[in-house]
């Protein structure tokens, strides 16, 4: 139960995390670059960094207590910083969550 919780912490924190990097990368930076706007990327920027930093601890927290291989582990670190890959990532969460109902 503990377990499965966990899992589904760590796929919030990351489609959270993926799609503020989204909108950092597809929104924030070219308004920036292209329109002058800053305040997007000042906005969204720490905002990605928070998401960031809970998507790490939570992968940290549900991977000790499942005692996960390091191979996943590398690959859902992968995913989260790819743009769309946390997308993928959340897939994979979620059906690892469901085998454990």
């Amino acid at each position: 139960m503990l377990e499965r919780a966990q899992i589904r912490r760590l796929r919030i924190a990351s489609l959270l995390e993926g799609f503020t990097l989204l909108l950092l990368v597809f929104v924030a930076v070219p308004a920036k670059h292209l329109f002058g706007h800053p305040l997007g990327v000042q906005v969204i920027g720490p905002a990605h960094g928070f998401f960031f930093l809970l998507f790490l601890w939570s992968l940290l927290v549900a991977s000790s207590v499942g005692g996960w291989p390091r191979g996943e582990v590398l690959r859902l670190l992968l995913g989260s910083v790819l743009p769309f890959g946390a997308f993928v990532n959340a897939g994979l969460l979620k059906r690892k969550e469901a085998a454990l109902a």
